[in-house]
């Protein structure tokens, strides 16, 4: 806010002086006529002919003045919707976040509490649902949300899935789990990504 308080400034004050010009263009002028006899307007009437081409640049400059401020203005409104569609993306995103967080603490509980793990859906049918399944869970929720927070690129992403990959416990949670997943998130740009990139990983993964 007072970023766009001090760019706001500059803009007011030209609009200001421009308008400030032309008033003064206008009534100075007139103020002078008002006190003039007629052979008195006569001489600065010859004058004023003389300065015709005087008057047309101070008038042209006046008119640049003004659009250049009422540009400045335009500027300065398109920043000010710039910074909104950053301000509400950082917002979603951190909403976003924090369901992540949330869901994340949900799992970590059924981690810890077998009662509690009863509760979720297996990740097929006829399977049963355990610690390992929610802890590989957790491990892909966090690739997950390190990419789509920049923390990592994505030849960093594919790294670190290649790696988790070789283990026996995260490709059979995938082969179990994914049907599931894709049923539920099938459509959703982000996720459709992250589910490509995790089945190539398995895909081009020769296990140790």
């Amino acid at each position: 806010m007072p970023g766009r308080l001090r760019r706001a400034v500059p803009t007011s004050l030209a609009i200001a002086a421009g308008l400030l010009v032309v008033v003064l263009c206008v009534l100075v002028p007139l103020l002078l006529l008002l006190g003039l006899d007629d052979d008195e307007l006569a001489r600065w009437s010859n004058i004023g002919q003389a300065l015709g081409p005087l008057g047309v640049f101070f008038s042209g400059t006046a008119f640049l003045g003004i659009t250049a401020a009422l540009l400045l203005q335009g500027r300065e409104l398109r920043n000010q919707r710039e910074e909104l569609t950053i301000a509400r993306e950082e917002q979603a995103r951190s909403s976003e976040l924090a369901l992540r967080e949330l869901h994340a603490d949900l799992i970590k509980m059924a981690i810890e509490d077998s009662e509690l793990r009863s509760v979720w859906p297996a990740p097929s049918p006829g399977a049963e649902t355990t610690r390992k399944d929610h802890y590989c869970n957790l491990i892909l929720n966090l690739q997950k949300v390190a990419y789509e927070t920049r923390t990592i690129e994505l030849p960093e992403l594919r790294g670190a899935l290649r790696f988790l990959m070789t283990s026996p416990d995260m490709r059979a949670f995938w082969s179990r789990s994914r049907p599931s997943r894709v049923s539920i998130t099938d459509g959703d740009g982000p996720e459709d990504t992250f589910t490509a990139e995790v089945d190539a990983a398995y895909t081009d993964t020769i296990i140790p």
